[in-house]
């Protein structure tokens, strides 16, 4: 009987906490269900507020676009401003600025563009251009920056004051193309502090690589391959003899050989030694 009455127990506690683990589990129920109704009202009505303040009300409402940059024009401004795509009214939180920045950056003048927005009602867009290093002669004249990046079609509005790169074969690979172009600019580079500086008319690339330039005042210079520096040092030495002497020649210069210059006079053509300014040079050398 004793055994009967110990296993009774025993179910009658299994049973009770049977019963306190499922109000348990019901209770955890009941408040998880209502923390989710909260959350959703909570949600419902703040996205209802979100769309009063910010859309009825109008808060964060596009009035005014800041553009920034060195150099830009006027006109340039009224370009940058169709590119963009905004227009006024427009919501501060509806712009996407990474699409407007693309937009932007379609046009080819434009190097790095920066746009950000400044609450409550401001959009900024701050540029920096590419600007005009030379031209490139392939059919057409093409302006070129720095890097050697196509900028446009040459025009008038702009100008053809530029030095301009010849000796560009359609038919040459992307690499020899572009091998041409940097050989050109950094013979441009290095002549910005030469003898020829801002006289530079046509730089012309042979089908050696060679370089031959055309300066304003109708001289040839044939400068060849490879130690420019040096071979305009010599040019500088060359033109200053030149005119000492007073020499009349047919405006034809060939510094392709090493540590000399050639130039072409009535009588034809004369060699002068790499260290002709250390010697006194004769007035009827020419002759």
């Amino acid at each position: 009987m004793r055994l009967l009455k110990n296993k009774n127990k025993k179910n009658n506690n299994k049973i009770k906490t049977i019963k306190k683990g499922y109000g348990k589990h019901f209770l955890n129920y009941i408040y998880l269900t209502m923390a989710m109704v909260f959350i959703l009202i909570t949600g419902f009505f703040g996205y209802k507020a979100y769309n009063y303040f910010i859309y009825k009300k109008k808060i964060f409402i596009l009035k005014k676009i800041s553009i920034a940059g060195k150099g830009i024009s006027y006109k340039e401004k009224i370009n940058i401003l169709r590119l963009a795509g905004l227009y006024e009214g427009e919501n501060l939180f509806n712009i996407d600025l990474k699409r407007v920045s693309r937009l932007i950056a379609s046009d080819r003048w434009i190097n790095n563009v920066t746009v950000y927005k400044k609450y409550p009602d401001e959009v900024v867009i701050v540029l920096k251009k590419r600007h005009i290093f030379a031209m490139v002669n392939k059919k057409n004249l093409y302006y070129i920056s720095k890097s050697g990046y196509i900028i446009g079609r040459a025009n008038g509005a702009t100008g053809y004051n530029y030095s301009v790169v010849t000796g560009l074969n359609n038919k040459d690979s992307m690499g020899n193309y572009f091998d041409k172009i940097k050989r050109a600019i950094y013979f441009l580079n290095i002549s910005r502090f030469s003898v020829i500086a801002n006289h530079i008319s046509e730089i012309h690339i042979e089908r050696d690589n060679g370089i031959v330039v055309y300066t304003n005042n109708a001289i040839l210079i044939k400068f060849g391959i490879g130690r420019y520096k040096e071979k305009l040092k010599t040019l500088k030495r060359l033109l200053y003899e030149i005119d000492k002497v007073h020499l009349k020649y047919k405006r034809y210069i060939n510094l392709e050989y090493k540590d000399e210059a050639v130039i072409a006079v009535n009588p034809g053509s004369r060699v002068l030694p790499a260290g002709y300014k250390k010697n006194v040079v004769p007035a009827d050398i020419f002759k």
